[in-house]
Formats: structure tokens, C-alpha cells, sequence
């Protein structure tokens, strides 16, 4: 009974040179097993959790698109100044939290702030409109409104499947079809999901030459939205800006309105 004792106390011993601890005791590796399992689980409940955020994220600018198309054909047929907006879903405001967050929704209050007047906001855009569409379908309506300003962004979507001299022949025909009191923008820096750099640069060439050459003034959004390049400018599709994004676009914007409305206010 004693030796069998011995014997036993002495495998103990040599357990505890090899493993650091007895042999009844859990061995390290499968402590850390169990920590890396808990690891992993955890960060599949996190990817899983942002999935799930993205793609609720994604619905809501879907179904956002009726949405905010009709809150800006509601709005109040009348005001002492007008503002007519030509463009795209950007124009519309996607990806903002509210149609009035994205940047003609700000302009439009900063403009009553700057004249003091009553503002008559007409959004024609529409969500996924092009270059020709904007001539198509927008511009023949201007004739129905008295505007006071006019701003037109768009391009954003001609950039996707880039045709350089399509793009040409369109702008070049808008430009010369925009009445004096136009406001022009370039594109702005996609640095989300669309990354087209070199597109929108030569696509930005372009806006600049019809822009000049028609005596409209250009807003340099590419400039504004590449010097701040957050993640927290994108919506939930890496493509639209969201309510921050939009303020940038909004003090692009009104670094050329301000001085032509004989203000240099900054935007609040």
C-alpha cells in the first residue's frame, strides 16, 4: 500500500514537470480552445449583427425612394423666392435621414436665412436620372416656374457605365440649354462603393469646360468631398451621403450661391 502510494506521488510529481500542473487538472490548450470558440462565436454575433443593420439599412433607402419623391411634390406651391433643383437621387435626398437633411433640402433654409425671404423649393430630380434624362424629362419644365436660382447636379449614375463621349455630347447640350441663373456642380469623390476616380475626373473635365464656356458657375463638390473623406459621409450603401455627407455637399454648394446671392454667409 505504501509503495503504490509512492508510485503514485511521484507520477504526480512528473505531471507537473511536463504539463506545469497535475494530470487531473485541464490541460492549457483546452482552456484556450474554449476562449477561441467564445472569440469566434462573439465575432460571428457581431458580423452577423452589422449584416443584419446593413441590410435593414438598405430596405429603408428603398422604400425611401416613393417616400421622399412625394414629400418634395407636396411641398407649398408658393414663396417670394424660388429655387427649381435639377439631378438625381442625390437631389432627392437619398440616403439621408429625412428628404429636408439632404443638400437641397439645407440650401433651401439657408436661402430663407440669407434673403430673408420666403423660399418656393421645385425638386424635379428624380432617383437614378442621367445626363439625357435631366434634358429629356427635367429641363422642359422649367418653363412652368419663374426660378430665382437653378442648381444642377448629376452624372453620378453616367459614371457607373462611363461613356466619356456620351457624357460629352449630353452635358455639353445641357449646359448650353441652362438658363443664366444655374448653378452647376461637378461629381463628387466616391470613396464608398463606387470607387471611379478616374472616371469622375474626366467626367468633372467635361462639367468644367461646359460650364465655362456657357458662363455658368461651377460648385466644386469633388474638391469638398475628397478633403473629407470619413466613412461617416456614407449611407448605408456606400454611395449616397448621408446626413453628414450632405452638409459637406450643402457648403459646397453655397461657397458659389453665397457670393452670387451677395452673401458669404457660412452654412449653419
Amino acid at each position: 500500500m505504501q509503495l503504490h502510494l509512492l508510485l503514485t506521488e511521484c507520477d504526480q510529481e512528473q505531471a507537473t514537470l511536463v504539463f506545469g500542473r497535475p494530470t487531473g487538472l485541464r490541460p492549457t490548450f483546452d482552456i484556450l480552445g474554449a476562449m477561441t470558440k467564445r472569440l469566434i462565436l462573439v465575432f460571428v454575433c457581431l458580423a452577423a449583427g452589422l449584416l443584419l443593420i446593413e441590410v435593414a439599412g438598405l430596405l429603408q433607402m428603398k422604400a425611401s425612394l416613393a417616400g421622399y419623391a412625394h414629400y418634395w411634390r407636396q411641398r407649398p406651391a408658393s414663396g417670394e423666392f424660388v429655387y427649381v433643383a435639377l439631378g438625381d437621387s442625390a437631389a432627392q435626398g437619398i440616403g439621408a435621414s429625412q428628404p429636408q437633411r439632404g443638400y437641397v433640402g439645407l440650401l433651401t433654409r439657408h436661402l430663407e436665412q440669407a434673403t430673408g425671404k420666403t423660399v418656393r423649393i421645385v425638386n424635379l430630380s428624380v432617383s437614378g436620372a442621367k445626363v439625357a434624362d435631366v434634358i429629356a424629362k427635367q429641363l422642359p419644365q422649367l418653363k412652368n416656374y419663374q426660378a430665382d436660382l437653378i442648381t444642377v447636379e448629376i452624372g453620378g449614375n453616367d459614371v457607373i457605365n462611363y461613356n466619356s463621349t456620351a457624357f460629352s455630347h449630353d452635358f455639353t447640350a445641357l449646359a448650353a440649354a441652362l438658363p443664366p441663373q444655374t448653378i452647376v456642380s461637378n461629381l463628387p469623390f466616391f470613396g464608398g462603393r463606387i470607387r471611379r476616380d478616374a472616371e469622375v475626373k474626366a467626367a468633372n473635365h467635361i462639367v468644367a469646360t461646359a460650364a465655362q464656356q456657357n458662363h455658368l458657375p461651377l460648385v466644386d463638390l469633388y474638391d469638398e468631398t475628397a478633403r473629407d473623406r470619413s466613412p461617416l459621409n456614407n449611407s448605408y450603401d456606400l454611395f449616397h451621403p448621408s446626413d453628414r455627407g450632405y452638409k459637406n455637399w450643402e457648403a459646397a454648394f453655397w461657397k458659389t450661391i453665397g457670393p452670387n446671392l451677395g452673401s458669404s454667409d457660412n452654412p449653419q
